[in-house]
């Protein structure tokens, strides 16, 4: 195969860069993971982790929305031998001698992804490195990344015109923060930081990242089918997907209002102490957020999602509590997805009765 380059220099020496389609950039690319060998105990292999099956996916279902672009270059490496120089232009003699040395999972997607030669990929060419040099390239290329906060992930959807899931979701959690009549307001750390002096306790990305599977259970594929101008297909399995379906994002604003003000006014001191109780904290909110969908459906079957209704079965919660000298704090309900199953239970099991 070949390939027109532009080649400059940086001190580890001299690079290429090109574009090449998928199936090309498919062909002439390896991975070699680094293992652990328990018999010698010794790590054997190349520079890569193990590939995540669950990343591979997301990037494949990703490479076939309508938005889907890959523009940072996948950094591969060529050892001498496996290539020539014709001018300006790479020859490549033969397939699978190219290590990816960045980028591993987009290479993996892609391929695994329906995407054909009209899927352009840029691509640099590390020339005769050593097998140190790779390594230390990808050290320091991934040990050195800052984590996107989830918060601003979710934040940025508000951003776009079409409607999804996600902007759904930050729309709701904005509104709730924003609000004066909200339990919620001013006690989201949007952004993910928590502003000085505030009763803020809990994060716009941990309050979307359970809401949204309530919306949705692809929001991502929802999202690019109504950008594509088409309605997604419904999720019945998510309590609040026909108000979204429906573009009824009040109805859900409405219900998490008259869920979380029942909370509040069954928990009054709790609520307003967030350095003492969990409720409004993670495990806190978490667990009611994953009791919702018996509470919601049992009020969809009985025709009252009404601040009273979900009221009733706090307080009974409470009851059940104080019975069993159980307090909402971190002593009782340690952070944990544990803590977070417990307490779901609890209401689930005091909503199944009443």
């Amino acid at each position: 195969m070949k390939f027109p380059v532009i080649s400059f220099e940086q001190p580890i020496g001299t690079l290429l860069l090109t574009i090449m389609s998928v199936p090309q950039l498919i062909k002439i690319s390896k991975a070699d993971p680094r293992k652990y060998d328990a018999i010698s105990m010794e790590t054997i292999g190349g520079i890569q982790r193990e590939p995540s099956s669950k990343r591979i996916i997301e990037i494949a279902r990703y490479a076939e929305t309508v938005d889907a672009t890959f523009p940072t270059p996948i950094l591969l490496a060529l050892e001498e031998g496996t290539y020539e120089l014709d001018g300006d232009f790479l020859i490549i003699k033969e397939e699978k001698v190219a290590d990816i040395v960045d980028g591993q999972h987009r290479v993996l997607g892609l391929g695994k992804s329906g995407v054909d030669e009209n899927f352009i990929i840029p691509v640099v060419f590390l020339l005769n490195v050593t097998e140190e040099q790779k390594a230390l390239i990808f050290a320091t290329i991934n040990g050195k990344q800052t984590k996107v906060p989830a918060s601003l992930i979710y934040d940025l959807f508000g951003v776009t015109k079409t409607r999804s899931p996600q902007k759904t979701a930050h729309e709701i959690a904005r509104a709730l923060n924003s609000t004066s009549s909200s339990p919620w307001h001013r006690r989201l750390k949007m952004l993910g930081k928590k502003t000085p002096g505030s009763t803020e306790s809990l994060s716009q990305g941990t309050f979307v990242k359970f809401l949204l599977p309530h919306i949705s259970s692809d929001p991502v594929n929802d999202m690019d089918v109504l950008k594509r101008g088409k309605t997604p297909r419904p999720r019945n399995q998510c309590i609040f997907n026909e108000y979204f379906l429906n573009e009824q994002d009040s109805v859900i604003l409405k219900i998490l209002m008259n869920v979380f003000k029942a909370v509040q006014q069954t928990w009054p001191d709790e609520w307003e102490n967030p350095n003492i109780s969990i409720l409004t904290k993670t495990t806190g909110f978490a667990g009611i957020m994953k009791a919702l969908p018996v509470l919601v459906g049992k009020g969809k079957s009985e025709r009252n999602l009404s601040l009273e209704y979900f009221a009733k079965i706090f307080y009974t919660v409470r009851e059940e509590l104080e019975r069993k000298n159980i307090r909402l704090t971190s002593d009782d309900f340690p952070p944990s997805a544990s803590s977070e199953h417990e307490l779901q239970k609890i209401i689930e099991n005091i909503a199944g009765k009443i």
